[in-house]
């Protein structure tokens, strides 16, 4: 008889696989937290605490555990979520899960209590990469059904890290992001930080109900698009595109970078998703966030939202132009440009200065740094000398210390000294040196009064184009606004600059970071109040 032809797998290759899809760690801890709240307790939420540290993870849940059955249901590649067959909507979808922490680590421990058993297992990477002809791999035993008084819950725990970037801040936000609405009766704290999702601020809505024949392919659905008063981070830029409460991706439809469009965001839940059964499936199982947009129903969704935050776009696009031909817009607009040419000019002759400290460091340096020569033609540089410098040192001086990647340690840059400002020291002359910025700056910084709400902040930084918002509805400039003279008046005026400055002087670090190799941002504190002393005494002179 001949034997039959079958399908077989690698298990380890196929483990590893989907293990890297679970590349970061925001990726692997949503991925156990999620598990956790699929598996509450009956009528109980569940509270889940990660700890995020250097040599380990642990994330602790208070939910129905897990027998040593279910354990080894659990570790089966590929198998049926048992709450989704019960009728459950949960996000376990493609048995993947369990070789999250592959993605980054290579030891996975899951401890779990339930009905007074405890079992304790451990999965190690070289377990799976000994499984070399395909075999399945065992899961090592470490306590087996013993009788506790624990509580009942699950204690994932991953070591041995094979990445160096943990990104706590950034897991807080991917948590919060995929909590959504779904999750508000659960609790996630990550490194104490207890996790809430929190929509933008919205100042208007527009509701869009399909067509008939899009109806038919999407269901009777209903798309919510609500307009920021400021743009948008990109995790909040978007509608999010929901099925039956859980979050499946946040998308512009194609509207990407278009003028307005980062002020725009919303949701819409769309059932059908999840019940779709199409050859080609809606969704992927790369945990890529994103919708399968060679499905038929995504297809005409991704088209009908497109369709319809275009017409929101337009919209504040009309309205934006409005405003800035508004008689307010041009009476702001002059003293607009009055600080930003005083902002300019600070920032042209600070790069200045600071690249004259950094050479005369580099003099100090030696020949590795590029050792700059006296000379007749050069500026008088504070150090050793009998000549008068019109700058001297400013900042905390370092020692001989380098400055590597995270985590601290020996790096191949030598750590940078103080600044120069305005004033008087000893010194010497020495000519130019061919040292600079890491990159020639492309245009100056703008200021723009707008109006953003009064809960929006006061002011903020669109880093993209060098713009600083001054927020008109602040209730701060509203009462300086309210006396007889308005916004032509002295208090509002001094205010609105007073504002600016500040604003200035704490993203000019951020500025010089991103231009200098050598620029230290250990010394951004001295910098700000430093540059808020400058540039005031400068508008007293000129404005």
């Amino acid at each position: 008889m001949v034997s039959p032809i079958i399908v077989t797998s690698h298990v380890a290759r196929d483990f590893l696989q989907n293990a890297a899809y679970f590349s970061t760690v925001p990726k692997v801890v949503w991925e156990y937290v999620s598990n956790s709240l699929d598996n509450p307790r009956e009528g109980m939420p569940v509270d889940v605490v990660v700890d995020i540290g250097r040599n380990r993870i642990r994330a602790e849940d208070n939910g129905c555990g897990m027998s040593r059955q279910e354990l080894r249901r659990f570790f089966q590649m590929h198998g049926e979520n048992i709450q989704r067959a019960r009728g459950r909507r949960v996000r376990g979808r493609f048995g993947t899960g369990k070789c999250a922490a592959f993605g980054i680590a290579n030891t996975l421990r899951v401890r779990s209590g339930k009905n007074g058993k405890l079992n304790v297992v451990e999965l190690r990477r070289a377990d799976i990469e000994g499984a070399r002809s395909g075999e399945p791999f065992p899961v090592r035993d470490i306590v087996v059904d013993e009788p506790t008084g624990e509580a009942t819950g699950t204690v994932i725990e991953i070591e041995a890290f094979n990445t160096r970037h943990l990104d706590v801040d950034g897991t807080i936000k991917y948590v919060e992001r995929h909590l959504g609405r779904h999750h508000q009766q659960h609790t996630v704290a990550v490194n104490n930080h207890v996790c809430e999702f929190v929509e933008p601020l919205c100042v208007d809505v527009h509701e869009f109900d399909p067509s008939p024949q899009i109806a038919g392919v999407v269901g009777n659905v209903k798309l919510t698009v609500k307009v920021s008063p400021t743009p948008l981070e990109p995790e909040s830029n978007g509608i999010d595109v929901l099925a039956n409460g859980l979050w499946h991706e946040t998308t512009l439809a194609g509207l990407e970078g278009r003028e307005m469009s980062r002020y725009l965001f919303g949701e819409v839940d769309v059932p059908t998703l999840e019940e779709d059964r199409s050859p080609i499936p809606a969704f992927d199982n790369t945990r890529s966030n994103r919708l399968n947009p060679q499905n038929h129903l995504v297809a005409v969704l991704l088209g009908w939202i497109a369709e319809n935050l275009e017409s929101v776009r337009l919209e504040l696009v009309h309205r934006e132009r409005a405003r800035r031909r508004s008689e307010e817009a041009q009476r702001l607009g002059q003293e607009a440009e009055r600080l930003a040419q005083l902002l300019n000019d600070d920032f042209s002759a600070f790069q200045h200065q600071l690249q004259r400290a950094r050479r005369s460091r580099g003099a100090d340096l030696g020949p590795e740094m590029g050792s700059v020569a006296p000379s007749g033609l050069g500026e008088v540089i504070p150090g050793a000398g009998d000549e008068t410098s019109p700058w001297k040192l400013a900042g905390q001086p370092h020692g001989e210390g380098e400055r590597g990647s995270m985590p601290p340690g020996p790096g191949e840059e030598p750590r940078e000294g103080p600044s120069l400002i305005p004033g008087e020291s000893p010194g010497e002359r020495h000519s130019q040196s061919e040292r600079g910025p890491r990159r020639l700056v492309r245009g100056g910084f703008q200021i723009d009064y707008r109006r953003e709400t009064e809960e929006a902040p006061r002011s903020r930084y669109e880093r993209d184009n060098r713009v600083i918002v001054i927020n008109l509805d602040h209730p701060q400039l509203v009462s300086a606004a309210s006396g007889p003279d308005g916004m032509e008046g002295r208090e509002f005026k001094q205010l609105s600059r007073e504002i600016a400055f500040v604003e200035y002087a704490i993203v000019l670090p951020y500025e010089l970071a991103q231009q200098y190799d050598y620029y230290d941002v250990e010394d951004a504190l001295f910098e700000i109040r430093e540059t808020i002393n400058r540039v005031t005494r400068r508008a007293a002179t000129v404005l």
